[in-house]
């Protein structure tokens, strides 16, 4: 089963994975792996790019074969990306992984993606608030200063949000407003 979950930047989806994951491994016992599509930035090597709201930034088909051999296999690679040498590399396998939840800007974008997805969630945050989480997190565990991250808001984060991420709210199985929303309804609802 694959639990895909999209959002504009700062929108919580990592922290919502993070609370699924509790919810099914505490209740249930299930082994559950959480992707971050942040792991699947293109290697400089292959592809120079400066926007990292761009669907092109990704390495869409990695991370295809990769769900691909955890749909088929059970075992699920987790990846990591390193924003200094833009770099991709293998951090371990995970084996007998019952769940995957896939996070990030762009989970079910791409339709080959999309239809192995067993459930597709847009988190539909405001914009202030998204920028607020995007600015606090960016500082805290990326380095990156206030006037740096406005300049990268204005010249393209919220462009990409209008132009791709929010198209795949049509998409979704289920789209929230707020994250506790969401985790309320992971907390009521059995898996299937």
């Amino acid at each position: 089963m694959i639990i895909a979950i999209a959002g504009g930047t700062g929108s919580g989806k990592t922290t919502v994975a993070n609370k699924i994951k509790e919810l099914y491994t505490k209740e249930s016992n299930i082994n559950v792996s959480i992707v971050s599509m942040d792991n699947y930035y293109k290697n400089s090597n292959v592809q120079v790019f400066d926007n990292y709201d761009h669907p092109n930034a990704f390495n869409m088909n990695l991370l295809y074969d990769d769900l691909f051999t955890y749909l088929s296999k059970g075992q699920m690679i987790q990846r990591s990306y390193d924003f200094v040498s833009k770099e991709c590399s293998t951090l371990r396998v995970e084996n007998y992984v019952d769940i995957v939840i896939l996070e990030g800007l762009y989970p079910f974008y791409l339709e080959k993606i999309q239809n192995i997805c067993t459930l597709k969630i847009f988190l539909d945050i405001d914009e202030k608030l998204r920028i607020e989480r995007r600015v606090s997190r960016d500082l805290e565990e990326r380095g990156i200063s206030l006037e740096e991250n406005m300049k990268m808001i204005h010249s393209f984060v919220n462009e990409m949000y209008n132009e791709y991420v929010i198209k795949q709210r049509k998409m979704a199985n289920r789209v929230f407003i707020n994250n506790e929303e969401c985790e309320k309804y992971f907390s009521h609802s059995p898996l299937h």
